[in-house]
């Protein structure tokens, strides 16, 4: 009787413990929780909904300030508020985005200081480190946006990866003391413009599959009047309904199964997500 004695005390002082950092260092307590689950995006959205609900803002990764887990920033406060402190999603975090291409970024970063743009960014990085497919993602995530669009960038790679390469073998073999910057003798980006725009739903999407939830918009944004005025609890507050009290939800269905029963009725599971989290319907 000892053992579920002494694992109910070490649970029971655990628990006291979370809560009391999650109540008392909101953001610093999220911080380390999304850090410790960071490649279980299921979880990592639950707990950036929760950041939502508490008022905590989850950034999106940024090459300029992410690191390898989550971490927090301070940002100015209007005239009349105080510094607010923020949460800036983990380059660690993004799918296909592993410990390499993320250290050569921040090594780089340390030496020569934040990039200024794509040029700089190619010419501090060596992207033949970061690899084709895990700078594809950084972009489908946003974390390269601020060199310019998701399409224009994607539309580009070929040549930025390229570019970088060339600059690293010249490095590598000596010779930018005869072709180097201060010669003027250096290939530049030119992002080619893009014909086709890439659609909003897609491009959330993209943050979706790669981060495991939404971080520059949410597809039921244009439609958030209209479910405030219908409905009766979001996700993070059905905890709070009373038993068999009646609620109404909206949001999207993102998955459902059908079921036929015993006596031969139709059925479905269904899940449904809103701007907090996913809830299960019947």
């Amino acid at each position: 009787y000892g053992f579920p004695k002494g694992h109910a005390a070490d649970y029971g002082v655990i628990a006291v413990q979370t809560g009391y950092l999650k109540a008392h260092y909101p953001v610093e307590y999220m911080t380390a929780l999304m850090s410790v689950t960071k490649n279980e995006t299921a979880k990592v959205a639950i707990y950036a909904a929760d950041c939502r609900r508490m008022g905590i803002q989850v950034l999106p990764p940024d090459v300029n300030s992410s690191g390898w887990d989550f971490t927090i920033e301070d940002c100015p406060g209007d005239k009349d508020k105080e510094r607010k402190s923020v949460i800036r999603f983990g380059m660690g975090a993004i799918k296909n985005v592993g410990q390499g291409p993320v250290d050569a970024i921040l090594t780089a970063r340390e030496k020569g200081g934040p990039f200024s743009d794509i040029n700089d960014f190619a010419q501090q990085v060596d992207l033949r480190q970061v690899g084709k497919r895990a700078l594809e993602s950084m972009i489908k995530v946003g974390a390269l946006d601020r060199f310019g669009s998701r399409p224009q960038l994607l539309a580009g790679l070929d040549q930025v990866i390229s570019v970088s390469g060339s600059h690293f073998k010249a490095v590598d073999s000596g010779q930018l003391s005869l072709f180097g910057a201060h010669t003027g003798i250096t290939e530049h980006i030119h992002l080619p413009p893009v014909m086709t725009e890439i659609n909003r739903r897609e491009i959330l999407n993209w943050e979706r599959e790669l981060i495991g939830l939404y971080v520059s918009d949410h597809p039921l944004s244009p439609v958030m009047d209209a479910i405030n005025q219908v409905v009766t609890h979001f996700a993070g507050q059905l905890g709070d309904a009373a038993h068999g009290e009646r609620v109404r939800v909206a949001g999207m269905v993102t998955r459902i199964r059908n079921h036929q029963t015993k006596s031969g009725q139709q059925m479905a599971f269904a899940t449904i997500e809103d701007i907090q989290g996913n809830i299960e319907l019947v």
